[in-house]
């Protein structure tokens, strides 16, 4: 009879999830320069020798931290995958576009803004810090362009720019400095996703009220 691993893969996932949520409250906490391997182990019951096998270090348990915050669970899911990427896919004009893709930057926002707000509102220097949000950073550039190609290819994006500009405009409006400044002046959720659309559907589409 074969063996059946699946309750040790069970549990190892099971252990992972915890290490994960541990690591967040303790980032949450204490930031990222005030977290240690050796207090995360000890709160999440197992060996810092299990960590560091797992994830490498504490730059690597920050990135998975941060990606598990981003999709919202520790599925097997690309975030492509979604139900609210797919709406922007999926989405049959320019100004549907760019609402889906507003409402899906703002609900990834809510979910990796309290850690980010946190890591870089702290003035760490860190060198693995400085890294993550270098990488997190491209990895939002690498999003912009999965979306602009796609609607390149429908023929949406205004004559008058190039490729690389709509996906770095869409690139720098969804990143943090905005998103911050405008909703900790006072701006709604609901008005700064309206915001972040209408800017992106003038910014980049050549039929910017089209619906």
């Amino acid at each position: 009879m074969p063996y059946d691993n699946r309750q040790r893969r069970e549990t190892a996932r099971n252990t992972r999830a915890r290490i994960i949520e541990v690591a967040k409250n303790a980032f949450l906490a204490r930031g990222f320069g005030g977290t240690t391997i050796r207090q995360v182990a000890e709160d999440a019951g197992v060996s810092q020798e299990t960590i560091y096998k797992t994830f490498g270090g504490k730059a690597g348990l920050l990135k998975s931290v941060y990606d598990i915050s981003l999709v919202g669970d520790d599925e097997n899911v690309p975030l492509a995958q979604r139900p609210e990427a797919i709406a922007v896919h999926d989405a049959q004009s320019p100004a549907a576009a760019a609402t889906a893709y507003a409402e899906l930057a703002q609900s990834i926002s809510s979910r990796i803004d309290p850690l980010l707000r946190v890591l870089l509102g702290a003035g760490d220097t860190d060198k693995a810090l400085a890294e993550f949000v270098t990488t997190t950073d491209t990895e939002r550039h690498v999003g912009s362009q999965f979306y602009v190609r796609h609607w390149a290819a429908k023929g949406w994006l205004r004559k008058d720019i190039t490729l690389d500009y709509a996906i770095d405009t869409v690139w720098a409006l969804n990143s943090t400095q905005p998103r911050w400044l405008l909703l900790d002046h006072g701006w709604s959720e609901e008005q700064y996703t309206e915001w972040l659309a209408g800017l992106i559907r003038n910014a980049i589409f050549s039929e910017p009220t089209q619906r």
